[in-house]
């Protein structure tokens, strides 16, 4: 406990004496300890990178190198498949193993002499084969224990083996003798129309053959070349030759491994200490740089901190002076460099915080000239409908309908439109909005339009813009009435397409001329039609540009008009 204490007091004396240094001094120390502590990280990250490199390097070439190596194999298999497909094809020699010969029959000697030089020219053009038989199940058929065998010679697991390939080359590891291992290669016989085997075919290869096509990579590096049950078939490994993958088990080398399309596998083998040599030699190159660097950098860093700390100390004078709420400060040149771009910083601040409190003044001093011109705003609602009322109930004293219903309909008009101030509303808001105004305008214009509704009530929730309709019944009611005594009709229609409402207003009433239509299509401005100028603006101002107004008119026929606006509960 006292150990701990003494511990504790030792340290908090040697912080207070650290924290009440000059700066320049705390710079010095700690540049000398900081310096240390990344060059020596540098000499870890440097080994560990080069490592990384150079195995990530190794395992790339070790890979191209399995890959060619595999490829050779494969293409040298592929021959011995191209003879077994030849032999295979051979409808001759196919007559010949399947003919019943009788005894002493002189035919079985053209089999016997064909087989022969077929066989004999085959191993004659492919010096690498060192033998070709034939296993054929035709006891007729004399065997010449060469190229003619039967089949009960085989051992049972090759024959499965070889019919569950179908017809396909399968590699087997048979013996080794006096001349080393030898590789069988066998594949069935059949009919081509029937899945009847009459035979298998074989061909032996030497393990030397295959090392051949290794023996030129095994520069600084072991390659070994196994089945699919790890049996070594050829390797590296000249002077201490291994039988089975699993003896590599226990090695510390570095161990790469790919495989064949027939279940083979190659593997590659390399030492690390190859590998690594030459990280080893830069770590120690490094350490050397590293050290002169550390020596170097302590004289540096005093020059260093003793230049920053004078003009560090002119800076917190001037940011004292701030701290006093004096911003009209006076900077002299102090260079470009992060000093000096900081004493630029702290000039452009100390203006810029003045022109803020001159700005937040300003806008206070708006914001309550805003918020009084508001408050006076809100009266302006209530004495509208407050007159309205009046209005209405001095109709209803002087037995006059038709100006109650209009001050109904218009106060009722008004309180939707106005919503508080709110830019949007529900579609059923807007729809009855449009009833009271069509209801006003009935008065005034009785018996000269007729207004049909075929509304889709299910979009009644979602919102919309407010007055989007208005402007566009206004416009039938004053400008497609062509006979007053027949009037017109107006279709006020809501639909949906996808995820977008679709409102419709269309008329039966005299319609445009081509080039007026043209010209309203055209519109740039308020002028050519204000009412659909406003209106699409609107929309596509709050949903984008895919939304607004579309204008269709036939001069004679009508007008319709097409406002699309997106399917949303909400106005965002």
């Amino acid at each position: 406990m006292n150990t701990a204490n003494d511990s504790s007091n030792w340290l908090g004396a040697l912080y207070g004496r650290i924290r009440n240094q000059r700066l320049r001094s705390k710079l010095f120390l700690v540049y000398v300890l900081v310096s240390i502590l990344p060059i020596s990280f540098l000499v870890g990250y440097s080994y560990h990178t080069v490592r990384e490199q150079l195995i990530g390097q190794a395992v790339d070439n070790i890979g191209s190198t399995i890959d060619q190596i595999n490829n050779n194999i494969e293409n040298r298999l592929d021959l011995y498949s191209q003879i077994a497909t030849l032999l295979y094809l051979d409808g001759q020699m196919r007559n010949y193993l399947l003919y019943r010969y009788r005894k002493n029959d002189l035919f079985s000697l053209d089999a016997y002499d064909y087989i022969n030089q077929t066989l004999y020219r085959l191993l004659a053009m492919n010096p690498n084969l060192k033998s070709i038989s034939i296993y054929t199940d035709n006891k007729t058929l004399q065997s010449d224990g060469l190229f003619v065998k039967y089949m009960e010679d085989l051992p049972p697991q090759v024959k499965d083996k070889v019919f569950r390939a179908e017809g396909k080359i399968t590699p087997f590891i048979t013996y080794s003798d006096q001349w080393g291992k030898t590789v069988t290669l066998a594949r069935s016989l059949n009919y081509l129309s029937l899945n009847y085997p009459y035979g298998i075919l074989t061909m032996e290869i030497s393990e030397r053959e295959l090392y051949s096509l290794i023996e030129k990579e095994n520069k600084n590096k072991t390659i070994i070349v196994a089945d699919e049950n790890g049996n070594v078939i050829t390797s590296g490994l000249r002077d201490k030759p291994i039988a089975n993958l699993s003896e590599l088990s226990g090695t510390k080398d570095m161990m790469i491994s790919k495989k064949l399309p027939n279940g083979w596998q190659t593997v590659v083998l390399m030492s690390y200490d190859a590998l690594l040599g030459p990280a080893k030699q830069a770590s120690a190159s490094m350490l050397a740089i590293s050290l002169v660097c550390i020596v170097s950098a302590v004289a540096m860093i005093y020059m260093t901190s003793k230049f920053m700390t004078k003009r560090i100390e002119r800076l917190m004078q001037l940011i004292r002076k701030m701290e006093r709420g004096s911003f009209d400060l006076t900077f002299r040149p102090m260079g470009h460099d992060e000093i000096g771009q900081l004493a630029f910083a702290l000039s452009k601040m100390a203006a810029r915080i003045q022109e803020l409190i001159q700005d937040v003044y300003r806008k206070e001093m708006s914001r309550n000239e805003a918020e009084m011109t508001s408050l006076q705003a809100q009266i302006t609602p209530h004495f509208l409908y407050n007159t309205l009322a009046s209005i209405s109930a001095l109709a209803i004293k002087h037995n006059n309908l038709k100006v109650h219903r209009m001050a109904d309909d218009l106060a009722r008009f008004y309180r939707i439109s106005l919503n508080k101030g709110k830019k949007c509303i529900t579609i059923e808001q807007e729809i009855k909005l449009t009833e009271h105004y069509v209801s006003i305008q009935k008065t005034r214009f009785e018996g000269m339009f007729r207004v049909h509704y075929e509304l889709d009530e299910s979009l009644y929730p979602y919102t919309t813009l407010k007055l989007i309709i208005q402007p566009f019944i206004e416009n039938c009611i004053n400008h497609a009435i062509w006979d007053d005594e027949a009037g017109i009709n107006i279709v006020i229609r809501l639909t949906q397409e996808e995820n977008d409402v679709l409102i419709s207003v269309i008329d039966d009433g005299i319609g445009m001329p081509r080039d007026v239509l043209e010209q309203m299509r055209r519109r740039t401005g308020p002028k050519a039609g204000y009412g659909i100028y406003n209106v699409d603006k609107r929309i596509k101002l709050a949903y984008g540009e895919r939304y607004g107004v579309e204008l269709f008119s036939r001069f004679g026929i009508g007008t319709a008009v097409r406002i699309r606006i997106p399917k949303r509960m909400t106005f965002e």
